[in-house]
């Protein structure tokens, strides 16, 4: 049945009520681009922004070229315009990375190679970002849920950068945060979890409850290594090295995992549903869609 009033449809609610496993979510990235823009934001941002269009082409150029790049315009309620923000961003599993640079116009970005900054160590730091999805112009979860968890996450920076964000993906999975260079995605995230969740993310651990994935693994591995860090206990995130992947008839997926800490290895089958829940995505949509969830048929630990 479709929902006429739209005002009374909230696609995270739904979600909830549906008890949609939120772990093996999380798109596929390595690469992040993350420029500042302080202007309202369009259902479609990057496109409809008010940046010269040679810079977008620039842009969009190493979106295409680098395999699962990504970019998210970001801001801040308190920045002065003294430069532009832009940092990248690799979420590789061994060694992820941070780079920042001030900008004083949005040309400035010409003069950067991004492939080179990729290979390079100059204008790497330290300390994390913490990225909140307000983006409510695309949906209207992420701004009615995304706002105040980002209103409470600045008042407890210390060590880290919080910035609102464009479409992270899964808006019903609102509020969506980010924890970069990690790639670490948490949903449904609330004003009282802020704490608890960036003070285990300082301290290298990952928060299950809200627990969606890591980008740089692709959902079947994302999923199966929500089950390893459930089955032993261990959040450190970099307790285990993904080693292998193997896909079965398309719907079963054994995940090898080596823990770092003992060099035991953990395998993981999976069974992927691809039509588990018939729900709605999105706060705009106007029929439903099958929704994938994951089991796990079998864990072994060697």
């Amino acid at each position: 049945m479709k929902i006429k009033d739209r005002q009374d449809f909230f696609c995270s609610e739904l979600s909830i009520k549906g008890e949609e496993k939120m772990f093996g979510t999380v798109p596929r990235v390595d690469v992040w681009l993350l420029l500042e823009y302080t202007q309202a934001w369009a259902e479609k941002a990057f496109q409809s922004a008010d940046i010269p269009q040679d810079v977008k082409n620039y842009l969009s150029n190493y979106l295409e070229s680098i395999p699962n790049c990504r970019l998210q315009l970001i801001k801040r309620h308190d920045r002065s315009l003294d430069s532009i923000k832009f940092y990248v961003g690799v979420s590789d599993e061994k060694e992820p990375k941070l780079f920042k640079f001030n900008l004083s116009s949005y040309e400035d970005i010409f003069e950067l190679d991004i492939l080179e900054i990729l290979e390079g160590r100059s204008s790497l730091i330290k300390d994390p970002l913490l990225l909140i999805c307000t983006h409510g112009t695309h949906d209207v979860c992420c701004g009615k849920f995304g706002v105040p968890v980002y209103l409470r996450a600045i008042e407890q920076e210390n060590g880290f950068m919080t910035w609102q964000c464009t479409h992270l993906g899964g808006h019903r999975f609102a509020a969506n945060v980010l924890c970069l260079p990690y790639g670490i995605y948490y949903g449904r995230v609330r004003e009282e979890n802020v704490t608890n969740l960036i003070d285990e993310y300082q301290n290298h651990f990952v928060n299950l409850e809200n627990y969606r994935g890591r980008s740089c693994y692709s959902n079947e591995a994302q999923a199966a290594e929500y089950f390893v860090r459930m089955k032993t206990g261990i959040k450190k995130i970099t307790a285990f090295r993904l080693n292998e992947v193997k896909t079965h008839d398309g719907d079963s997926t054994m995940v090898e995992f080596l823990s770092l800490t003992n060099e035991k290895t953990h395998i993981v089958h999976i069974q992927t549903d691809k039509n588990a829940i018939n729900s709605y995505t999105s706060c705009k949509d106007k029929d439903k869609s099958p929704i994938a969830q994951y089991r796990m048929i079998e864990y072994k630990e060697i």
